[in-house]
């Protein structure tokens, strides 16, 4: 008892521990920890059903389309439970050859304590990787809760950073970092010589979250960034310079306008309407994402056609993408670790024999330093792709897709 207790602390202490939410997860995991403990600890032979996990949150309000005034949307709802679906029936003839039946099980929660609760119910079943379709403050709590456990959890839908840095060894991610997004769009910018770079960022976290990863990568290749200025959507006079297109880009010589506007609804009005005749990139313009339904390479003509035929019509995302291709990795590690022992299997899926097909030309595997899936960053503009990073001329001593996010010797988890 003693040893679970200790488990037990450890489980909450990432969330504060003194804290209300750190109390009441803790009795979350102290009550499940019996179970769980036994899972840890369980040899089994591989079973004919395979549950995979899919963990969201109730009434996401990322997935609502946001529409404005005249009926104008920007930016479309959709639920990417939709591409971890394909993903796995995509997956059957594999699961099918080892006689492997592959279930979703979907469930959503409304806070960090009953999405842990959600967890520990999913691995009492049995189910040993879970995919986390949670905003990235969720993804901190559920896998701090739940890093000793027998559970690996794939994020999804955040691309923050600091995910990346909290080394939990439970957590990998198919959602592209912000700076992967950012290094992507720096190659492009640098082979085209447009270096010179003037930043508008604005007042939101994710805003400024978007704006340091781009500052970032553009120092690392060497860019002037001419200035960086707040924009805000208030309308009174006395923000006339920070809300007026013209005057926010005025005073400066550039190459570039970046926009860091998570909510688009600045950004929207900046193409066209810059003190110079310059390129916006970033939240609008020519943006960097995991996926663009216009790419029509290496077979992925056919994975927007399937995903379409699915969805009636919905466009894949990149946030949709990202959940497939987690999908398709958590069966490929069933399928070829051949094993029902947890730790073999999560060991597979985050080793060097794991090889996946992601439609983007090259095959994919998890970086082991933050837990990161590599894949080539799209850069497009709302319904043409531009180019695919990395771009010809990046080069990496070891594996060119790490020319795109924070690199293993600059990578805190040492």
């Amino acid at each position: 008892m003693t040893e679970w207790r200790a488990l037990a602390a450890v489980l909450a202490s990432p969330l504060g521990g003194e804290g209300a939410l750190g109390r009441r997860l803790g009795k979350v995991a102290l009550n499940l920890l019996v179970p769980i403990t036994a899972l840890l600890f369980s040899t089994a032979a591989i079973s004919a059903e395979v549950k995979i996990g899919y963990l969201g949150l109730k009434d996401d309000p990322r997935y609502h389309p946001d529409i404005v005034y005249n009926r104008i949307e920007i930016a479309p709802g959709g639920n990417p439970i939709d591409g971890a679906t394909m993903g796995i029936e995509e997956m059957k003839v594999v699961s099918d050859a080892v006689d492997q039946q592959v279930v979703l099980d979907h469930q959503e929660a409304t806070d960090a304590a009953s999405l842990v609760a959600a967890v520990g119910e999913m691995v009492k079943a049995g189910e040993q990787f879970v995919i986390l379709d949670l905003p990235a403050e969720l993804v901190d709590q559920v896998a701090g809760a739940t890093r000793e456990w027998p559970v690996t959890l794939l994020n999804a839908t955040a691309p923050e950073d600091f995910l990346r840095n909290r080394c939990y060894p439970n957590l990998l991610h198919t959602a592209a970092s912000d700076r992967m997004l950012s290094d992507a769009m720096v190659q492009l910018l640098r082979v085209r010589n447009w270096t010179k770079v003037l930043m508008l960022v604005g007042t939101e976290p994710r805003d400024k979250a978007m704006a340091a990863a781009f500052r970032a990568s553009a120092e690392r290749q060497r860019f002037n960034i001419v200035d960086e200025r707040e924009f805000t959507l208030a309308t009174d006079p006395a923000n006339r310079e920070k809300n007026n297109s013209l005057l926010i880009t005025g005073n400066a010589d550039y190459d570039v306008v970046f926009v860091a506007d998570h909510q688009g609804e600045f950004a929207r009005y900046l193409p066209y309407a810059t003190q110079l005749p310059r390129l916006v990139v970033g939240s609008t313009g020519l943006v960097a994402s995991e996926w663009q339904w216009s790419w029509d390479r290496d077979g992925s003509t056919q994975v927007t056609s399937r995903f379409e035929a699915l969805t009636d019509g919905r466009r894949m995302t990149g946030q949709d993408w990202a959940s497939w291709i987690a999908a398709k990795a958590i069966v490929t590690a069933y399928a070829k670790a051949r094993t029902g022992e947890y730790q073999a299997t999560a060991d597979y899926i985050r080793g060097k024999r794991l090889k996946i097909d992601g439609a983007k030309g090259v095959q994919l595997s998890f970086r082991p330093w933050d837990g990161q899936l590599r894949f080539p960053i799209i850069l497009a503009t709302h319904n043409a792709v531009i180019a695919e990073a990395p771009l010809e001329g990046f080069l990496h001593q070891t594996n060119v897709l790490d020319t795109l996010g924070t690199d293993e010797p600059e990578h805190k988890c040492q």
